[in-house]
């Protein structure tokens, strides 16, 4: 495969040694000469008309980490609009590094000195990466939410987030320790998280009726579903999701319902309501079939 062809494949952005795989160094000066390839970065290039988020972090100084990173890999994001999160290795002092630190728009990291510095071939951190630079920048409900992502989607494994946690100072650690995988949403870490904290014990993907699963199961009888901005948009979809709730509604079960931004935006109310049905008891009461 040709440079140029491969380069496409991998998202146009990779380390000069990589594209070395693939090219002379006299091909890589002509690919340069002739428009082809721009190196945002010593030592890094890009595909002609290739600007992006990976750029602009190389520009600045570092490769891409944090929550940039996990938007890149599909690894759930706080919701709302973010800086463009740079990480620069921690010996970096340059005149460059020194004005990514003050521009609007842009979040510089270091890694933690315990935390061996890497430099991705692609300009992306490796989720482990990016998730240990993510315990020191953004809240623990969605450092367990992208770890949870990374779980299930089998980017990362429950060794790969023992070992990271152990590279962590304690009070970085714990946040990772308390990932679980058994919840591939944010908003659904979220919520167990909540549960957790409460006291309240709980069993996640619970199946009511053979091949129809809700989301959380408390105690005997009482069922929340949380309503993701992706499956449950739509007419149709909420269609679905009223009949499911009068299905269980006949079986017995309470069910509660709520919205990805009540949980993410207003966990007291959320709480509220449950904590008013388990002091009830209203969890225990049984179903009929």
């Amino acid at each position: 495969m040709q440079l140029l062809d491969w380069m496409a494949t991998v998202g146009g952005v990779c380390t000069t040694l990589a594209a070395r795989d693939f090219a002379t160094g006299d091909e890589l000066v002509r690919h340069r000469a002739e428009g082809r390839l721009w190196s945002p970065l010593r030592g890094w290039l890009a595909l002609s008309g290739v600007r992006n988020e990976v750029t602009r972090a190389l520009q600045a100084g570092g490769v891409l980490t944090c929550v940039s990173a996990f938007r890149e890999q599909g690894l759930w994001t706080p919701h709302g609009p973010q800086h463009l999160h740079v990480r620069v290795h921690r010996e970096t002092h340059s005149a460059r590094v020194d004005r990514s630190e003050r521009a609007a728009g842009i979040t510089v990291h270091r890694l933690h000195f315990w935390m061996p510095e890497e430099r991705p071939m692609l300009g992306i951190d490796a989720p482990a990466t990016a998730l240990a630079v993510a315990t020191a920048c953004v809240s623990e409900a969605d450092v367990i939410g992208a770890t949870d992502s990374a779980l299930t989607s089998g980017l990362l494994s429950l060794d790969d987030v023992r070992e990271l946690a152990a590279r962590l100072p304690r009070d970085r650690r714990r946040v990772l320790e308390r990932a679980s995988g058994e919840t591939g949403s944010g908003s659904e870490s979220t919520f167990a998280l909540l549960l957790r904290r409460a006291g309240i014990r709980y069993v996640h993907q619970f199946e009511p009726r053979p091949g129809h699963f809700s989301d959380f199961r408390i105690g005997r009888s009482l069922i929340v579903e949380i309503d993701s901005q992706l499956w449950h948009a739509t007419p149709q979809q909420q269609a679905k999701d009223r009949e499911r709730d009068a299905a269980l509604t006949a079986m017995g079960y309470r069910v509660l319902r709520f919205t990805y931004e009540q949980v993410l935006f207003q966990p007291d109310y959320v709480m509220s309501i449950v904590l008013a049905l388990v002091r009830r008891r209203a969890h225990l009461r049984p179903i009929w079939g």
